[in-house]
């Protein structure tokens, strides 16, 4: 049965892919958070968001490199604060808010890493040690920062993604393309459904899937 299902799924992926775009993947060599992108629609006026930090940010670094673009990043980890204050990422593009990323505003339990070794905080379950934060939607972030669109948003935001694209579509916020890294398997509790569900109300609304690594899926709506 579970190969069953997996082939199902690969079948998928080989009818929703969209192949007609140019491709880049942007990292450091070694980093083990790799994005795959469209350029075309890319440069140094582009609003890049980049929700989750962790302690690899590369592919920002990347970004701003190959571009000359800003990025506005957040992150209220002591992981992602920890990795902002290095002096490396002390840049005049990079711009930092210690505020998790959600569906609503207000404030967030966040649990420490699952693997003890790891270093991505995650949305806490009840009775759980917690570190409560602030969190914000993406529209007023948007407003905060006088943005009233986005070119490129990073979404690795532990299990949270799936709020954030469903208050984003029904905002209607326009936002040109959309890296995000599902969290299905990974946080117990988010089953491959769910993730299945959420690209289908992307596409729905007009966003065509650029590519799949692993967890992590590019979206672009067409100009």
């Amino acid at each position: 049965m579970e190969n069953f299902r997996n082939m199902r799924y690969r079948m998928f992926y080989g009818l929703v892919l969209t192949r007609r775009y140019e491709l880049i993947t942007l990292c450091a060599p070694g980093s083990i958070c790799p994005w795959t992108i469209c350029p075309t629609f890319l440069n140094k006026r582009s609003i890049i968001y980049g929700g989750g930090i962790g302690s690899d940010i590369s592919f920002e670094h990347e970004l701003v490199k190959k571009f000359g673009c800003e990025v506005v990043l957040f992150d209220p980890s002591p992981t992602g604060v920890r990795t902002m204050a290095l002096a490396e990422n002390k840049i005049p593009q990079f711009h930092h808010f210690p505020l998790a990323l959600a569906g609503h505003t207000g404030a967030l339990n966040m649990a420490p890493p699952l693997d003890a070794d790891g270093d991505s905080w995650v949305p806490a379950k009840v009775g759980e040690a917690t570190l409560e934060v602030r969190c914000t939607d993406l529209a007023s972030l948007m407003a905060q920062n006088k943005h009233d669109h986005i070119d490129l948003l990073k979404l690795d935001i532990e299990g949270s993604e799936y709020e954030v694209i469903d208050d984003l579509l029904k905002r209607r916020i326009p936002i040109q393309q959309i890296c995000v890294e599902f969290h299905h398997g990974i946080i117990p509790g988010i089953r491959r459904p769910q993730t299945i569900r959420a690209m289908l109300k992307l596409m729905a609304r007009g966003y065509k899937l650029l590519c799949q690594e692993g967890a992590n899926h590019t979206f672009l709506f067409p100009p």
